[in-house]
């Protein structure tokens, strides 16, 4: 009886612990580690409709693709990308894993410590892990995504490469959802690919509206997103703004007028356009 009460204390010890290594809350009085509830496994946008689509927020449980059609969109992706772990580290004190696949850091450059504090997200969070080909960076992302003690996983990689299909996709998911961990799938110059992530968005860059104390200069950042993909309910597009101050983000509509500049005018003694020489052709053939 004595053994059997050691070995009792000794398993609420041993789950006491691993509550504390996951974040998770522990009930003393069970023994048992206490699940999150649902509203605790989301990470909500704060914008309503937003939010409704996604059945509350982005599931912190999952793995989540975003691309940009073009090279140059890859910044806008980048941001959007990073706004959300900045929301992420508000929640959550475990720290992030960077993997920037080097095909993709030799076109959009690798994480910057400076920029990123000012974006709202603390760089001493992230842990940056630089890999060479895109099947060292989904081994990397599946191991991350499988440890506990990290709040979400970011990997970077360029284009569409082989090893990363709907099998890998799967795999990648799966760990996501068993480990706790949100993934985040970054793609750059990518078409829509068959995957397994819970939501896939296409993010484009917008222009900045206008800020109070500097309306001549730009704005706060600003993206047009679709919701291509969500496995929660329907689809959509939203064009917002992060505000890194307050570290949300922020309806364009909400935020103030667009930012633009005039255009030069036509030229008053501009000669008129040339002739279809394809009409004249015809004509010719004709008599």
């Amino acid at each position: 009886m004595h053994n059997n009460a050691l070995a009792a204390t000794g398993l609420v010890r041993l789950r006491r612990r691993i509550a504390e290594i996951e974040k998770r809350p522990f009930s003393a009085a069970s023994g048992v580690i206490v699940r999150s509830s649902a509203t605790a496994l989301v990470l909500p946008f704060a914008i309503p409709g937003l939010d409704r689509m996604l059945a509350g927020g982005l599931r912190r449980d999952a793995l989540h693709e975003i691309r940009g059609s073009l090279a140059r969109d890859a910044a806008a992706a980048t941001g959007f990308a990073t706004a959300i772990l900045a929301r992420l580290a508000r929640q959550d004190g475990r720290p992030i894993l960077w993997i920037a696949e080097a095909a993709a850091a030799r076109e959009a450059g690798l994480p910057y410590g400076a920029g990123l504090d000012r974006f709202g997200l603390d760089s001493r969070r992230l842990i940056v892990v630089q890999v060479r080909r895109p099947g060292d960076a989904l081994w990397v992302c599946e191991e991350g995504l499988s440890c506990r003690g990290l709040a979400a996983v970011l990997t970077e990689v360029r284009g569409e490469p082989r090893l990363l299909d709907l099998t890998a996709s799967r795999r990648l998911a799966l760990r996501a959802r068993d480990g706790g961990v949100m993934g985040l799938l970054l793609r750059q110059s990518d078409r829509p690919q068959p995957g397994a992530a819970t939501t896939r968005w296409l993010v484009a860059p917008r222009p900045a509206t206008i800020l109070d104390d500097y309306p001549a200069g730009i704005g706060d950042p600003a993206w047009r997103l679709t919701l291509e993909r969500n496995r929660l309910g329907a689809t959509g597009t939203f064009d917002v703004e992060w505000d890194h101050g307050r570290c949300r983000f922020v309806p364009v509509a909400d935020a103030g007028p667009s930012h633009s500049l005039p255009v030069a005018a036509v030229s008053a003694d501009r000669p008129h356009l040339a002739p279809d020489q394809r009409t004249l052709v015809a004509l010719a053939r004709a008599s």
